[in-house]
């Protein structure tokens, strides 16, 4: 446990570092970069999305240990740091979104920190269905208000891109306005 500790405190430590780099580099950029500096920034970026990636895969070895001892996910509050750190690096990892709400609503009893979390989310993604289907049902589930949650499920519908997963938001989009419908 030590060691996994450790290791993931150099990782961060790393990852802290590249960060600082980038954003020195990202600051003294030219304004009309060349074609060989502008592909050592897209690296820099694309080792972000590497580096993020790497740490889910982490993250999904912690989840599946503490599956083993404990069958309620959302309780495993110590990965919300790791999960954090991945959305840091990568701002579009929809998946890092919904499971960070997932423990914050439920292992941490926040509805609020998660659909702060998720808001945060659908900043970087305003085109992600499914951020903005779970948020729906955060303010549903969590927060009792589907009047906030209709607007969500709207735009989820909308983009869904699936026919299936179509099908399913406007199922869930029916339910929000039978309950907003309900509330009145």
């Amino acid at each position: 446990m030590k060691n996994r500790v450790v290791l993931v405190v150099l990782m961060a430590l790393m990852f802290c570092g590249l960060c600082i780099l980038e954003q020195s580099a990202q600051s003294a950029r030219p304004k009309e970069p060349a074609s060989a500096v502008s592909s050592v920034y897209m690296l820099a970026g694309e080792f972000r999305t590497v580096f993020a990636n790497l740490l889910w895969i982490k993250a999904e070895s912690y989840h599946h240990e503490f599956l083993q001892h404990n069958s309620n996910w959302t309780q495993n509050k110590e990965l919300l740091g790791l999960i954090t750190l991945i959305t840091t690096l990568d701002p579009h990892f929809i998946e890092a979104y919904s499971s960070g709400a997932y423990i914050y609503a439920d292992g941490e009893k926040s509805p609020r920190k998660a659909v702060s979390y998720l808001s945060e989310g659908i900043l970087n993604n305003p085109k992600s269905w499914e951020l903005h289907q779970l948020i729906a049902i955060m303010y549903v589930r969590k927060l009792h208000d589907p009047a906030v949650a209709l607007p969500h499920q709207q735009l989820a519908v909308k983009y869904c891109k699936d026919d299936f997963d179509k099908q399913a938001a406007v199922r869930v989009l029916r339910a929000i306005e039978r309950l907003q419908k309900k509330q009145k």
